[in-house]
C-alpha cells in the first residue's frame, strides 16, 4: 500500500467515524414525544435507554389493542400490601381507569419497534407508573410505583425489601429473569395475554342512587346554565384534540373526524 493510498484509507475511515458519532449525538439529544394531559403523563422512550433486562427483549409494537380490552387490564391489576395489616387492593381505580384508557389506547396503537411506553398518573395517594410493551405476543406492565410508593426489592443484607407485590390473575403471571442463582420472579413485572380471558367485574358505570327523585325538577331549573356548560366543555375538548394533533397521537383524518363528532355532540 502506497503513502498515499494509507492517508486516502485513513481519511475515509475518520470521516466514517464521525459522520457515526454525529448521528450518535443528534439520536441521544433528539427529544422525548411527550404527553401531559391533566394527571397523566405518556412519554416514548427507547428501548436502549432502559434496563438490561428490556434491552435483550425483541419487541413486537405496535400493541394493538381495544380501548375495551386496555380498560379490563387496567380494571384487573390487583397488588398486595407487604406489611402486617397490609391489603390486596386494586392498583387503579375505576375512575382512573376511565380517565385514561382512551389515551394509553392511543399511544400503544402508535408505538414504534424500538420504544416503550411510559406512564405516570398521579392519584390522591402519590404517583402510579411503569413501562408498557409487548413481546412474544404478550403484553408486558413492569411497574415502578403504585400510589406513591416504589418498588425496591434487594437480597443483599441491609436492604429493605419491597412494601408490595402484584398478584397475577387468569392470563396473567409474573416476568421471570434469570441470574446467577437462577430462575427469580419479578414481582413488580406482569406479562398478561393481550385478550383477557376473564373479563372484570368491577363496573364503571354511574349508580342510579345517584339519581334523587327531584331529578326533573332540579335539571328544569339549571337548564338556562346548559349552553354555558357545554360551550366551556367544547372548548376544552377541542383544545385537547388539537394537543393530540400537534403530538402526533392521532393524525389529521381522525382530527376531523372526532372534531365534527363533538360539534355534533355539543351544538
Amino acid at each position: 500500500m502506497t503513502r498515499n493510498t494509507k492517508i486516502n484509507y485513513l481519511s475515509q475511515v475518520g470521516s466514517a467515524i464521525f459522520f457515526l458519532f454525529v448521528a450518535l449525538l443528534l439520536s441521544c439529544s433528539a427529544p422525548e414525544k411527550r404527553l401531559e394531559k391533566e394527571r397523566l403523563t405518556l412519554v416514548y422512550r427507547p428501548q436502549s435507554a432502559l434496563s438490561y433486562e428490556i434491552k435483550n427483549l425483541r419487541l413486537k409494537h405496535p400493541i394493538k389493542l381495544s380501548q375495551k380490552q386496555v380498560m379490563n387490564h387496567l380494571l384487573s391489576m390487583h397488588y398486595e400490601e407487604l406489611t402486617l395489616l397490609g391489603k390486596k387492593k386494586y392498583v387503579f381505580s375505576s375512575s382512573d381507569a376511565v380517565a385514561v384508557t382512551p389515551l394509553i389506547t392511543k399511544a400503544l396503537n402508535r408505538m414504534k419497534g424500538n420504544q416503550i411506553l411510559y406512564y405516570k398518573v398521579e392519584t390522591p395517594k402519590g404517583a402510579t407508573s411503569g413501562t408498557i410493551f409487548q413481546t412474544k405476543g404478550k403484553v408486558h406492565w413492569r411497574f415502578n410505583a403504585i400510589n406513591g410508593v416504589s418498588f425496591e426489592n434487594s437480597s443483599f443484607p441491609g436492604f429493605r425489601g419491597s412494601t408490595w407485590r402484584l398478584l397475577p390473575k387468569n392470563g396473567q403471571s409474573y416476568n421471570v429473569a434469570k441470574n446467577t442463582l437462577g430462575n427469580a420472579q419479578q414481582q413488580n413485572w406482569i406479562v398478561s395475554n393481550l385478550n383477557l380471558s376473564v373479563k372484570s367485574k368491577r363496573g364503571v358505570r354511574r349508580s342510579p342512587k345517584s339519581f334523587s327523585r327531584n331529578t326533573s325538577r332540579d335539571l328544569k331549573h339549571k337548564r338556562p346554565e346548559r349552553s354555558v356548560i357545554n360551550q366551556g366543555e367544547l372548548k376544552k375538548r377541542l383544545l385537547f384534540l388539537k394537543e393530540l394533533l400537534d403530538k402526533q397521537l392521532i393524525n389529521d383524518e381522525e382530527y376531523e373526524r372526532k372534531r365534527k363528532e363533538l360539534l355534533d355532540q355539543f351544538l
